[in-house]
């Protein structure tokens, strides 16, 4: 089944739970479109096309075969840019069921950030996603942020920058602290600035930070580090986190 919107077209099986709640899918995209639009001064090149399943197993596959890969690991969404597309389209892969709801700011993000640019980095494409994502399982970036700093397992944000580095550690870290770092960036610099450092992140992320705000990663790194250490992680989050480390 289909449903188009003015920047969408939404993909979706009879009688799920997609169907069900197709109206109220389409206005909060319509919501996150508007706001990631209005903040970043930029537009999809087309409609997206939202592709929605019931479970992970059937994103996982339709990355597999999208991608050319014999793994169809689980996976809960994913974005496939135009570039990257058979048709030159705009596409994003999500699971919408009772327990999983992949739908909201990230893979919009993702999708409308790169007619911008595609940053050689995935810490700072994620680092967007996750800016206007805000939460991470339902806890603030900066609180995990805060946490892991605390715990002494925040990697260097200046090694996250390299793609081989950000994938040796897992995303429930690597993410909400390049959201956390996005949110100081933008909250320091202001939107206008940051959109010009974002669009010179195509070859090299490190050299960009030189470009545009005459700072290395590493003054940038040891600002960022300080700022987190100002705020006091509220003790019911510091449970949770406690919580989730244990398990």
């Amino acid at each position: 089944m289909e449903m188009s919107t003015e920047h969408y077209v939404f993909h979706y099986r009879k009688n799920s739970l997609a169907e069900k709640e197709i109206d109220k899918i389409a206005a909060m995209q319509e919501g996150c479109y508007a706001f990631i639009s209005g903040c970043l001064h930029a537009d999809a090149k087309g409609k997206i096309h939202y592709h929605l399943f019931d479970t992970p197993q059937e994103v996982g596959k339709q990355y597999a075969i999208i991608h050319g890969e014999d793994d169809d690991e689980p996976c809960n969404g994913f974005a496939l840019p135009d570039i990257m597309s058979k048709d030159g389209m705009d596409h994003v892969y999500a699971v919408y069921s009772e327990t999983i709801k992949c739908v909201g700011f990230h893979e919009d993000a993702h999708i409308i950030s790169y007619s911008l640019c595609r940053p050689d980095s995935r810490f700072i494409s994620e680092g967007l996603a996750m800016f206007f994502d805000r939460y991470w399982w339902g806890i603030d970036n900066y609180s995990w942020t805060r946490w892991y700093i605390e715990q002494g397992k925040n990697p260097s944000v200046a090694d996250l920058i390299d793609n081989s580095k950000f994938r040796e550690y897992d995303c429930e870290l690597t993410y909400p602290l390049a959201g956390a770092f996005t949110g100081y960036l933008l909250e320091r610099f202001g939107t206008e600035k940051y959109v010009e450092f974002y669009k010179r992140c195509a070859d090299e992320t490190a050299r960009a930070f030189e470009q545009t705000f005459g700072r290395s990663v590493a003054l940038f790194e040891k600002d960022f580090l300080g700022y987190m250490k100002m705020f006091a992680l509220r003790q019911d989050i510091r449970e949770l986190l406690m919580k989730d480390m244990d398990q």
